[in-house]
């Protein structure tokens, strides 16, 4: 999978859209050849057809017939270009995007968020536009130097001479530009994914930088990395910049050397009126042809370096990978739904996050799931999910090694609320439904069982009152009760609940516990670090330093878990 994987179902469209141009190419030329015999027969008092207006009217008529024909066949490959350009552009965003879901959140997260929303946004589209300019100027433009240049030899032979070397100079201008180009292009792709992280920390720490009166700090910090990419961003623009004015004057000087010998006679063979401005012309179209072959420059030199980024992000294999199996068998209540053994995960420290990991979970159980900070509760949620895999030992998922299953058949079961929440910028009800449809009625159901209708229906606009981005308009609280409402709508087999309830208040913490454990055929995994928020819970796992320390009831693991009762005494009995 490269970044050129998503056009090549376009690649026909790609290759004819070109070919179009040289009909177009074909008419620019041969236009100079006709007001040259125009000017040389009508206005010449040597000419054959001096004065004939019907000579001079019927080549005004094939000139025009050739502009109609040039004219439409760039349009029909504008068209294309356009098209095809953003087709690409929307398959390869697909395409990046689907590939960042199916890397696991670790692997994202090592290659860095912002520089990964970077390739779906200016990379993304700097490839986009590389096919566009590709497709519109990669063969009109060298193809119309070529002929301009052939064109002059076939008028004069010195002219052309001149024409020649000047094209050269051109080329050798251009061809400098597009060797050094595309690894500064890809130094300023590299310093944006810096000022971008620099940004994105800013904003989600900017109450910690407050609190801690840190702005001028931190502020300090981001010019520095603004000022390193405006460095790289004018060295760009500096170096950029010499081609326009250097292919300019060189084209303008050939204009100068054909005017100067238009007065002159070298062999015998003197250039006419028609002649040079035939060269002119000519000159004029390899100057504009020029001009938009640096702007093509410029453009794919975009191209490659944002080429080489996607290409190095698509080619991340990603660690989780689905098996075959899809339709799972419906488990009766009581019935093994996850099975671990002798499981350890290890990061590649000296020291694994989980081991020796040895459970069952049933169907219809209510699993409570309690530890310090660091004891490795939420990362065994995650092998649950299947965000990550044992370093050894076996998952086993209704039955069967968790590896077999298909993603999509284990997350589908799966309803999840985390601590850190998943709100996403819109309504309320489209945080809550996620494209599905649900009347509100039943969304009303969902909000009255996480205690969160009251506040949303004190709304002027109830469930079309817009959430900004991570619900950042919302308590810490509310966010909690809106993300508990959305798992309890749709109604999955399996919930996680992981730290769900700590921004919430002891009694709300009880209500809502009440209505999460209200379904008795639900299978629920309650991550707290509140002994009361997991004591009523069928089974208790004590979680110490990657271990599991202490399994049973509340009562029995106050006799026969001292971690769990030395939390419990710490919590409860000094209140």
């Amino acid at each position: 999978m490269t970044a050129f994987t998503p056009l090549k179902k376009y690649r026909f469209k790609v290759f004819v859209a070109p070919l179009f141009k040289l009909i177009e190419c074909v008419c620019e030329i041969a236009v100079p050849f006709l007001v040259r015999a125009i000017i040389d027969n009508c206005f010449d008092v040597n000419g054959s057809h001096y004065h004939d207006l019907g000579f001079a009217l019927g080549m005004g008529g094939i000139i025009l017939g050739f502009a109609v024909l040039g004219f439409s066949f760039t349009m029909i490959t504008q068209y294309l270009a356009a098209r095809v350009s953003a087709d690409y552009g929307y398959d390869l965003k697909q395409t990046i995007y689907r590939h960042i879901e199916e890397c696991s959140p670790k692997q994202i997260e090592d290659y860095g968020r912002e520089k990964a929303v970077n390739l779906l946004g200016s990379d993304s589209s700097a490839l986009q536009n590389g096919v566009q300019y590709f497709m519109r100027l990669l063969v009109r433009a060298p193809f119309l130097v070529l002929g301009c240049l052939v064109a002059g030899f076939i008028i004069n032979i010195y002219a052309g001479a001149a024409i020649s070397v000047a094209l050269l100079l051109c080329g050798l201008v251009i061809f400098f530009y597009m060797k050094k180009a595309p690894s500064k292009y890809q130094r300023l792709q590299a310093e944006l994914d810096v000022l971008a992280a620099s940004s994105g920390d800013m904003i989600r720490g900017i109450r910690v930088i407050h609190g801690f009166s840190k702005e001028t700090r931190e502020s300090q910090k981001f010019e520095v990395k603004a000022d390193n990419y405006q460095k790289v961003a004018k060295g760009i623009w500096r170096f950029t910049s010499f081609v326009n004015p250097l292919t300019f004057a060189t084209i303008n000087l050939a204009l100068i050397v054909v005017l100067f010998m238009g007065s002159y006679s070298y062999d015998s063979t003197l250039l006419s009126v028609g002649s040079i401005v035939a060269l002119s012309s000519l000159l004029t179209q390899a100057l504009a042809a020029l001009l938009q072959f640096s702007t093509l420059a410029t453009n794919l030199s975009k191209a490659i370096a944002s080429k080489r980024r996607i290409d190095a992000f698509l080619g991340i294999e990603s660690k989780i990978v689905g098996g075959s199996l899809e339709n799972e068998p419906d488990l009766k209540v009581g019935e093994p739904l996850y099975a671990l053994e002798n499981v350890t995960l290890s990061f590649g420290g000296d020291k694994p996050v989980l081991s020796d990991l040895n459970l069952t979970i049933n169907k219809g159980e209510r699993i409570g799931i309690i530890g310090g900070t660091g004891s490795g509760k939420s990362t065994f949620l995650n092998l649950l999910f299947r965000y990550l895999d044992p370093s050894e030992g076996t998952v086993y998922f209704k039955g069967h090694p968790i590896k077999e299953s298909k993603l999509s058949s284990i997350r589908g079961s799966i309803a999840s609320v985390s601590q850190k929440g998943g709100l996403f910028q819109g309504s309320i009800k489209d945080n809550l439904t996620l494209g599905l449809h649900f009347d509100d009625e039943t969304i009303a159901k969902a909000l009255k069982q996480a205690d969160a209708f009251g506040f949303v229906s004190a709304y002027p606009d109830y469930l079309d009152h817009e959430l900004v981005e991570l619900g950042s308009n919302l308590s810490g609280g509310q966010r909690q009760r809106l993300l508990i409402a959305r798992a309890l709508l749709h109604k999955r087999e399996i919930s996680f609940y992981d730290d769900a309830t700590s921004a919430l208040d002891y009694a709300t913490d009880s209500r809502v516990r009440k209505a999460i454990f209200s379904n008795k055929e639900d299978t629920i995994l309650f991550v707290s670090q509140r002994v009361t928020s997991v004591m009523g819970c069928d089974r208790i796992f004590v979680f110490d330093d990657g271990k599991i320390v202490g399994e049973g009831k509340h009562e029995e693991l106050l006799k026969t878990c001292p971690v769990y009762w030395q939390t419990y005494q710490a919590q409860v009995k000094r209140q």
